[in-house]
């Protein structure tokens, strides 16, 4: 080959080898399309199955409890069997206790499923007073969930002569509630939150001491050195329970609540004469005060709670009714004795009020005649009635499965000298009635 033509051969392939060296100049590949969209999936032919719709069970007030339960109720201990025949023994009282007892059963469960808490929890207040907001003097417990005034202050509850907030059925059950997660957060055992509430919880703390409490069985909790009443305590809980999963298995039919016994609350602007109240709502005063226990006096105190606890068939007929008073003539209310026959309109313009108020204020007509004898409500200021000197005695109120001999070994008291103090108590209790545990 010639030289020349070797040289520019040789020349060729280093200006080839160099361009191969040296980076691209042309533009970068634009970035690859991103991939379609996938296909929405074919709609499926299968179909699809409906919520479950709630049974009637589910919906009832005794179903509602059941869903709640989450502790050992039956099983427990022999002790929650014998305290569960106690309790039934007498089937018609049992099931007549907890008629008794049903408008305020519902405000519990509601509070329950609110908090999330241990259905069992709803037969406390059974336990503790069969459901009565019982009223009590000085230092004693009180109210449906037997509160006593220290630790109803500390919860945050009015105790005052006019107001006693252990007699709210709502109000005492948020504060008792309260206490039992706060136990319940203490010891992490829905037991020992129980036993907390009836002997306090440092008394749990020192019997308890370095052990975890979900580490006991039911023997070892029952030997801890709690009194028999704690115990036994806990054991009537259960038991109430167990009858509560099961009432066929001990001949009883739970009953259900009418809407006359379904209670809501119905917050007032201002205080209200419980007496002006119960006629605007067509409630039996008698009915109407125990719902509304908290009010100790007629008038409604300053500085306290103003609402009521109304059957849900009778809220639109009150605030209907209230509306039409004005606010000025509803806490101020007298009773008299009516001496002679006259019309309802005749004491109206004697008083010089519309005859529409002092109508409505006594569930009359505007044409109603007045007989004699009849007790009219009319505006006026009622003196307050004078303090009862308190005796100091004690007593107890006897709930369903008490005994007297039970009664005497809760207390400490002989039988023999708990009868002599009660000689009208017989072979067989009456729910309600008051024992006197000592001479006063």
């Amino acid at each position: 080959m010639r030289r020349d033509v070797r040289a520019a051969l040789l020349g060729g392939g280093l200006l080839l080898l160099a361009a191969c060296a040296a980076p691209p100049t042309r533009a970068p590949h634009a970035p690859p399309p991103a991939p379609p969209a996938p296909l929405p999936a074919p709609a499926t032919t299968a179909p699809v199955p409906p919520a479950p719709v709630a049974t009637a069970e589910e919906r009832s007030l005794w179903g509602r409890l059941r869903s709640l339960f989450a502790m050992q109720g039956c099983d427990y201990s022999p002790g929650v069997q014998r305290w569960a025949k106690a309790y039934t023994q007498s089937p018609r009282a049992f099931v007549a206790s907890w008629k008794r007892a049903l408008p305020f059963l519902g405000l519990v469960i509601d509070e329950l499923e609110r908090r999330g808490l241990p259905g069992e929890f709803a037969m406390l207040p059974y336990v503790e007073s069969t459901y009565q907001p019982i009223a009590t003097r000085g230092d004693m417990a009180a109210g449906m969930w037997q509160i006593v005034p220290a630790t109803a202050r500390a919860a945050g509850l009015v105790v005052r002569k006019d107001y006693d907030g252990r007699l709210d059925a709502l109000a005492s059950t948020q504060a008792a509630l309260d206490l039992i997660g706060d136990y319940y957060r203490e010891f992490a055992d829905w037991r020992l939150a129980d036993m907390a509430f009836n002997s306090g919880e440092f008394r749990v703390k020192r019997l308890l001491g370095d052990r975890d409490a979900r580490d006991l069985d039911a023997g070892e909790l029952g030997r801890l050195a709690f009194n028999r009443i704690t115990h036994e305590h806990l054991e009537r809980l259960l038991a109430l329970a167990c009858i509560v999963e099961d009432p066929a298995r001990f001949h009883v039919t739970l009953p259900e609540p009418g809407p006359d016994l379904r209670l809501r609350v119905t917050e007032l602007p201002a205080g209200m004469d419980v007496r002006l109240a119960a006629r605007l709502a067509g409630v039996p005063i008698d009915d109407f005060k125990r719902w509304n226990a908290a009010y100790r006096r007629n008038r409604m105190a300053d500085g306290v709670p103003h609402r009521l606890l109304l059957p849900e068939t009778r809220v639109e007929r009150f605030l209907v009714a209230s509306q039409a008073l004005p606010q000025t003539l509803w806490n101020d209310w007298r009773e008299e004795r009516a001496a002679r026959t006259s019309g309802i309109g005749s004491w109206a313009s004697q008083l010089g009020i519309p005859v529409a108020v002092l109508a409505a204020a006594n569930a009359v007509g505007e044409d109603a005649t007045v007989l004699p004898a009849t007790r009219l409500l009319l505006p006026g200021h009622e003196a307050e009635p004078v303090e009862e000197a308190p005796s100091g005695a004690r007593t107890h109120v006897v709930a369903a499965g008490d005994t007297l001999s039970g009664i005497a070994r809760r207390y400490g008291i002989p039988l023999r000298r708990l009868r002599q103090l009660n000689p009208h108590a017989g072979r067989m209790l009456h729910l309600g009635d008051k024992l006197r545990l000592d001479a006063g």
